[in-house]
């Protein structure tokens, strides 16, 4: 029997790395699989010497000399960076490579989270709730994204809690819409207490608590859409 493999277990297992091995009956739900691709994944099925998706390492080895063609800090692959210090005197940047690095960085900065943004419907009764995996031991949390960075550049998603709470810091802005049930935040030292209708906005680098003496509903709109990805 099959197992398909969604985008959220996807992201919790390259977690700790790039290649991922999976047993021989899996698959790659479509969204999962766009999300490897996007994240250079390299994905291998037990007893398969090719991978399903992405490359092996072994072509990396063959372009740079090194074990993985990793980025920088600002997002210059390790080789062509150690290229370019070989190419300068005494290890001192040139002015023209210092040029090339610069117009990269600022052409990243500017480039959209999603390229090609699409307008899309979404029905919210066919949403399948998935176990949030980075909620605590023992609390009931689901969340799943129906808007990411391959159609946008606002996420956007529902998320359920039942008699939980999930201690976070933002790195990226937020608003939550209450759905159902009763929604807390608890921030800045004040307990917010919020009911269906409610709204509530959360900047960027606020630290809070978000939760629920019993259950409620809620839909977020994110920003960017790889809002999970700027929290690790």
């Amino acid at each position: 029997m099959k197992t398909c493999i969604s985008l959220n277990k996807l992201r919790e297992l390259s977690a700790n790395g790039n290649t991922i091995y999976l047993d021989a009956e899996s698959i790659l739900s479509p969204s999962a699989k766009d999300y490897a691709r996007e994240k250079g994944l390299v994905i291998f099925l037990k007893d398969k010497e090719e991978p399903i998706v992405g490359v092996s390492t072994g072509s990396s080895e063959q372009k740079c000399g090194i074990t993985e063609c990793r980025e920088t800090g600002n997002g210059i692959p390790v080789c062509e960076a150690e290229k370019n210090t070989e190419k300068s005197a005494a290890g001192i940047p040139n002015a023209e490579m210092l040029k090339n690095i610069i117009t990269k960085v600022i052409l990243e900065q500017k480039k959209p989270i999603c390229p090609n943004p699409i307008a899309m419907k979404i029905e919210g009764d066919k949403v399948i709730m998935e176990p949030f995996t980075e909620a605590p031991p023992g609390q009931k949390i689901g969340m799943t994204d129906v808007i990411t960075e391959r159609e946008g550049n606002l996420g956007a998603g529902f998320m359920t809690f039942e008699k939980s709470e999930l201690p976070w810091t933002l790195s990226y802005d937020e608003v939550d819409y209450v759905v159902e049930g009763e929604f807390t935040i608890k921030t800045g030292g004040k307990l917010y207490t919020m009911k269906p209708g409610d709204v509530f906005h959360i900047p960027k680098g606020t630290s809070v608590v978000f939760g629920s003496p019993s259950f409620c509903k809620v839909f977020y709109v994110v920003y960017p859409a790889n809002w999970l990805s700027q929290n690790k």
